[in-house]
């Protein structure tokens, strides 16, 4: 049965208890003049919202109930580009159902790969250095969003410590990098530098932890063969790092630590953005997001958007899209996603990629109506929300 309930959207007294009946009715839908909601429980803990407001605005809302056990979030990152909708359906799978998915980072078309780190299930995917704001998911399945940085470094058998610049990432002279299963062809071993093949001593890999690997061979390594239980590291022949060449020693145990700053505890998921949108209640100026290495064009024009967000208490994530160069809908800028955000009670927000990537999938289908004339657009990763287990009605 579907309820139908008369309010104006644009208040955010109106919105919270909107969000109230939301979270207390399976099925409902509210216009007053041009705006209207409609709402649905997708999953136990998951309440899917189509909402149409004056402007035009088509916006798109998944709210994730946090507290629920059989939930997770996570990132998925494909080999190269592939559209949110089959990055989906790759992730599916028995007692693991991926409920919806958003698209993610923005990427390089050239190389395919996002920009920003990438964790995935507590993993690297892509470690670099940046100083960009990231949605950050703990084993605990606590949201942060923090502006974070990768740091490592490998301890050779002669017990010297050299910094590892990054993961999967660019090779450069001066430059350790670490290669693992997530690498492929997209980033050569290029330039002069020595190649050594590890592999994983401790059970799985793991964040701002210290890691024990041994070297069990080097020369060229295929980055699309690499097994998950092990690595390559790539020694630059600059004179700040290649005497770690010297000491890479067959049999070896060296130690290697990946991590990110600041040093969150039991990282699980990484996703990066360009851009905080809300930060603990209130919008966050210009200013602020250009030293995300962004402009002021960027974050005052109207485009497609995904965005990501979390309530005061964190126990609610918000993942939003909202289309854009359509005459249905217009678009927004970042003020006017922090307006509606604040407006459905979200306390600190990020800014996803948007444009033609911008697409939401709900139960295998895409909700929202991407920008780009050729459809949905393939894109390097995207945020998933898991269901672990069989169905409720199955227990």
């Amino acid at each position: 049965m579907i309820s139908t309930i008369k309010c104006r959207l644009r208040s955010s007294l109106a919105w919270g208890l909107l969000m109230f009946i939301v979270a207390m009715t399976p099925s409902l839908a509210t216009a007053s003049g041009r705006d209207s909601v409609t709402s649905s429980t997708i999953e136990p803990g998951v309440t899917y919202l189509s909402i149409l407001k004056e402007g035009p605005y088509t916006i798109n809302v998944l709210v994730v109930d946090l507290s629920a056990k059989n939930l997770r979030i996570e990132s998925y990152r494909p080999i190269g580009l592939v559209p949110t909708s089959q990055q989906a359906k790759r992730n599916d799978r028995e007692d693991h159902r991926v409920v919806a998915a958003i698209n993610a980072d923005f990427f390089s078309f050239k190389l395919g790969w996002p920009v920003n780190n990438q964790i995935e299930n507590g993993e690297f995917v892509l470690g670099t250095q940046t100083q960009r704001s990231h949605l950050v998911v703990d084993g605990r399945g606590k949201v942060h969003i923090e502006r974070i940085s990768f740091e490592g470094w490998l301890k050779s058998g002669a017990g010297k410590p050299y910094a590892i610049s990054g993961i999967n990432d660019v090779h450069r002279g001066d430059a350790v990098i670490l290669h693992t299963s997530f690498s492929d062809t997209a980033t050569r071993f290029n330039g002069s530098g020595k190649a050594f093949l590890l592999r994983l001593l401790n059970p799985v890999w793991s964040v701002c932890d210290t890691l024990r690997m041994v070297v069990i061979g080097n020369g060229t390594v295929d980055l699309s063969q690499i097994p998950s239980d092990q690595a390559a590291v790539w020694v630059g022949a600059g004179s700040s790092v290649s005497a770690a060449g010297e000491e890479m020693k067959s049999g070896d145990t060296v130690l290697v630590y990946l991590g990110i700053q600041p040093r969150l505890k039991d990282v699980k998921t990484v996703l990066g953005g360009v851009g905080m949108i809300v930060a603990n209640g209130i919008p966050v100026g210009d200013s602020v997001n250009v030293k995300e290495k962004t402009n002021i064009a960027f974050l005052t024009a109207r485009h497609p958007r995904t965005f990501v967000g979390f309530d005061r208490d964190t126990t609610k994530l918000f993942l939003c899209t909202v289309d854009g160069r359509q005459k249905s809908s217009i678009g927004m800028n970042f003020h006017e996603m922090a307006d509606f955000l604040l407006s459905i009670g979200v306390w600190n927000a990020v800014n996803f990629d948007g444009g033609g990537s911008t697409t939401m999938v709900v139960q295998g289908k895409i909700v929202n109506s991407p920008s780009d004339k050729t459809g949905e657009r393939p894109v390097a990763n995207t945020l998933q929300v898991i269901r672990l287990g069989p169905p409720a009605n199955a227990r």
